[in-house]
C-alpha cells in the first residue's frame, strides 16, 4: 500500500512549487501569442506528449520500486481521469471531453495544488510528477479557453455534475471489487483542506454539494469574463 503524504500549504516549499507551476503555465500560455510555431497543432500535441510521458514514467518508476498496484496507481481519481481527457483534447478537441476536463480538471487541479496530498508518496519522481500532472490540468483548461475558443455551454455545469454521479458509481463498484479508494469514495483524503468535513458517508455528501457549487461557479466565471 502506498503511503499518502501531505505538504503543508503556505510553507516556503509550497510557495516554491506553486510558483514554479504558475510560471510554467504562464509561459506555455504566452508562447502562442508570441511565436507562430506555438499556434500550430503540433504545439498542443507536444504538451500532451509531455503529460503522457510524465504518466508513463511515474508508473514505470512505481513498477521499478515494486510499488505498483491497481489499488493506487490507476488514473481513476477525478484528477487522473481528467488528466487522460486533457491529453486526448490536446491531440484532438472534443466538446464533451472538454467540458469534463474543464470542470473536473479545474476543480481538482486547484484543490490538489492548494492542499497537496501525494497519494503515491514523495519519493523521487513521484514528487515532481504530482505537480506536473495537476499543473497540466489547469494548463489544459486555460489553453482551451484562451487558444481553442472553448466556451462552456449553458447548463453544462449541471450536465457534468449529473454525469459525474455515473462515473462515481462505476469507480465505486471498482473500489468495492478491488479494495481501492479512488475518488476517495471509501475514505476521505488526509489533505489539510477545510472543505473535507466528517467521516464516511457524510464527507461524500459535502463533496457532492461542493462539486455542484464549484461547477456552477466555474461556469459563471467563464461567462463573467466572456470566455
Amino acid at each position: 500500500m502506498n503511503e499518502h503524504v501531505i505538504m503543508e500549504s503556505f510553507t516556503q516549499q509550497w510557495w516554491i512549487c506553486i510558483g514554479a507551476v504558475a510560471v510554467v503555465i504562464g509561459i506555455l500560455l504566452y508562447l502562442p501569442f508570441r511565436f507562430s510555431w506555438a499556434k500550430s497543432a503540433a504545439y498542443s500535441k507536444s504538451i500532451a506528449v509531455f503529460l503522457l510521458c510524465n504518466l508513463l514514467i511515474e508508473n514505470a518508476y512505481a513498477i521499478n520500486l515494486g510499488r505498483w498496484n491497481m489499488q493506487n496507481n490507476l488514473p481513476l481519481h477525478m484528477c487522473g481521469l481528467a488528466g487522460l481527457m486533457c491529453m486526448t483534447l490536446l491531440f484532438r478537441f472534443n466538446g464533451l471531453l472538454a467540458h469534463f476536463a474543464f470542470y473536473w480538471g479545474t476543480t481538482g487541479g486547484i484543490h490538489s495544488l492548494l492542499t497537496p496530498e501525494f497519494d503515491l508518496g514523495t519519493q523521487g519522481i513521484f514528487f515532481y510528477s504530482y505537480f506536473i500532472s495537476h499543473g497540466g490540468l489547469l494548463l489544459t483548461s486555460l489553453f482551451m479557453l484562451i487558444h481553442l475558443e472553448f466556451k462552456p455551454e449553458k447548463n453544462s455545469w449541471l450536465t457534468i455534475f449529473l454525469l459525474t454521479q455515473i462515473a462515481a458509481l462505476v469507480v465505486g463498484i471498482f473500489n468495492w471489487l478491488t479494495d481501492s479508494n479512488y475518488m476517495y469514495l471509501l475514505n476521505p483524503p488526509i489533505a489539510e483542506n477545510p472543505l473535507i468535513i466528517g467521516s464516511w458517508p457524510w464527507y461524500i455528501l459535502i463533496f457532492e454539494l461542493l462539486a455542484l457549487i464549484h461547477f456552477w461557479g466555474l461556469y459563471k466565471l467563464s461567462r463573467l469574463f466572456n470566455l
